[in-house]
């Protein structure tokens, strides 16, 4: 009896051990196959986790859970002293969504009920939109500037376009009440073309011929992160992440393009400081330095200070006159406090972003509700960017929710930001 009591014990003990191995922090328990956030969409018009991501055993495959992979803060790219990789780069995951190569899908998005108050909770009105291409017999002019006038002859959008010669425009973006027919001339401050006659009929791109000329060599790349207390979880992660961007870019990218970097961090009125910036360098150690500098604190109340972060990065810096092109990643958890005057400091920030040239790409970090993700969407369809977004698929951080989008690859956070900063200057990661 004894002997059979003695052989029930090793079985439950290896049962446990077995279920062990398969825990919620393991980075495949952590993936959620989950077709869509359950709001009416079909299936199949929903992102699932299983487009690319899959972990392995190997203690360093990028796939650790927070647990695993947490050690004390040692500094950026760590590694702790079980062999595990710390808070080393190539880590966390994330997706991308581009509203603006899916334009049917965010217009359904906005007429479903559940969505469709999000336009007006923020001030973004983005149905009135023109797709602009610019080429120079059949080659694509890049940051050639873009202005959209209506009947009145009213300037409602000005953008620059991009390395594939393309921008985008928005009539009545914040409710102006402009009318149409409207008119689009692109320009390189020496010549110009225009078209005339236009409604915003996005399907049908506005095709320009301008002889235009060549922009410097420049890649302005900004980094803006909320640094407030509730980004702890994930703050030092992100800081190896984007010190490893940086380092690939630059090894990247044409040696004779000239990267200018500027990394900026912000909390919340009352906190240490409410906007920490550093003006642009080319100096990437001094970078790296500002950015594994910093600490999660403060914050307080859920909203934090993204106005006036946003206001510091587009007013307050000297973006290059010319470049291939100019990004800004904003990386955050929280929305800013939905005021009057905030949303009218946003809406001025986006405007002037736009006019420059400067492409928003939120990176939405662990915490980021429903009305702070169309929020950022809203921001980077405005400016022609892209949205990211952190996923649970490494383990490390808390929860993240599932994006309202169609169908993403998951992807390590780090190459996902490097592809998108070399497809931006025409390179390939």
């Amino acid at each position: 009896m004894a002997n059979h009591r003695f052989l029930l014990v090793l079985v439950a003990l290896a049962l446990v051990t077995s279920l062990a191995g398969c825990s919620a922090d393991s980075p495949l328990a952590s993936a959620d196959d989950d077709d869509g956030p359950g709001d009416g969409y079909a299936e199949s018009d929903w992102a699932d986790d299983d487009d690319s991501w899959s972990g392995d055993d190997d203690d360093d495959d990028g796939g650790e859970s927070s647990s695993d992979s947490a050690d004390d803060d040692d500094g950026v790219d760590s590694i702790s002293d079980d062999g595990n990789p710390g808070t080393a780069a190539g880590q966390l995951t994330a997706g991308e969504w581009n509203d603006l190569d899916n334009w049917d899908f965010w217009s359904a998005v906005l007429q479903r009920s559940e969505w469709a108050a999000m336009e007006n909770a923020w001030g973004f009105t983005t149905a009135s939109r023109f797709a602009v291409t610019v080429e120079d017999d059949g080659e694509p002019v890049a940051d050639a500037a873009i202005v959209l006038q209506d009947a009145q002859g009213t300037v409602t959008w000005e953008a620059r376009t991009d390395i594939n010669g393309e921008a985008e425009l928005f009539a009545n973006l914040f409710a102006s009440n402009s009318i149409g027919p409207y008119t689009v001339t692109a320009s390189d401050g020496l010549v110009s073309a225009s078209a005339t006659e236009l409604d915003p009929i996005w399907q049908d791109r506005v095709n320009l011929e301008l002889a235009g000329a060549t922009p410097s060599a420049v890649l302005d790349l900004m980094f803006v992160v909320d640094t407030t207390g509730s980004m702890g979880d994930e703050l030092s992660y992100l800081q190896a992440e984007l010190a490893d961007v940086l380092s690939n870019v630059q090894d990247g990218a044409n040696q004779a393009l000239d990267l200018r970097l500027s990394v900026n961090f912000y909390r919340d009125n009352g906190d240490a400081y409410v906007v920490r910036p550093f003006p642009f360098t080319t100096d990437l150690e001094a970078s790296l330095s500002q950015l594994s500098d910093q600490s999660a604190s403060g914050g307080g109340d859920w909203p934090e200070a993204v106005e006036e972060a946003l206001d510091n990065a587009v007013f307050d810096h000297q973006w290059s006159e010319s470049a291939v092109a100019r990004l800004m990643f904003l990386v955050l958890d929280a929305p800013p406090h939905n005021t009057t005057q905030n949303r009218n400091a946003i809406h001025e920030a986006v405007t002037q972003a736009a006019a420059q040239g400067i492409r928003i790409i939120p990176v939405a970090a662990s915490g980021v509700d429903k009305s702070t993700e169309f929020l950022l969407r809203f921001m980077d369809i405005s400016t022609g960017g892209t949205y990211t977004f952190l996923t649970d698929d490494s383990g490390i951080g808390n929860s993240h929710i599932e994006p309202t989008v169609g169908s993403y690859q998951v992807e390590l956070l780090n190459d996902l930001l490097t592809r998108l900063v070399l497809e931006s200057i025409g390179q390939e990661a």
